[in-house]
């Protein structure tokens, strides 16, 4: 005959706090993974302009500002007839030249003798709410225009699909 073993109350307690324990854990990686897969599903589906300011002065801002409007509107135009992100990248890696040579126009217009670059690198952006929609931080494919030392306030927004204007 077998003995039988009294589990004593504080054992089953210790007991089910594990099993609770356990299951948080468990949903806690289940819902990481989603929100993970859910942010690369959208880095694949969007791009993102990003405008870095030379430094945090008030000139330097207005500056980034008017920048910003120069490339928008013509990335804006580049990627009008884009069906898709894939589409969207080859356009504007084919004119990163053109939109450099306009930044830097609007540069020398105000009066500025910065450099400026503009590529198309993945970048790492934080959690950013639009209207209706929320983009979970992430890398994602974005139009980096920097403007100096690019040591400034940014700007940035989803260029394609056009969430900017």
């Amino acid at each position: 005959m077998k003995p039988v073993t009294v589990q004593s109350a504080h054992s089953r307690k210790l007991h089910v706090l594990e099993i609770a324990l356990l299951l948080g854990l468990a949903i806690f990686f289940v819902t990481g993974g989603v929100a993970l897969r859910t942010q690369d599903q959208l880095a694949e589906k969007v791009v993102r302009l990003h405008i870095l300011a030379n430094s945090d002065s008030e000139e330097d801002q207005a500056l980034k500002l008017q920048v910003r409007d120069v490339v928008l509107a013509r990335a804006t135009e580049i990627l009008e007839q884009s069906a898709d992100r894939q589409e969207a990248e080859a356009r504007l890696r084919g004119q990163l030249l053109e939109l450099e040579h306009l930044a830097a126009e609007e540069i020398r217009a105000e009066g500025y003798d910065y450099p400026v670059t503009v590529e198309l690198t993945d970048t790492p952006f934080p959690t950013r709410e639009y209207d209706g929609f929320t983009l979970p931080a992430g890398e994602y494919l974005a139009l980096r225009v920097v403007i100096g030392a690019g040591e400034g306030h940014n700007w940035w927004c989803v260029v394609f699909p056009p969430l900017c204007t």
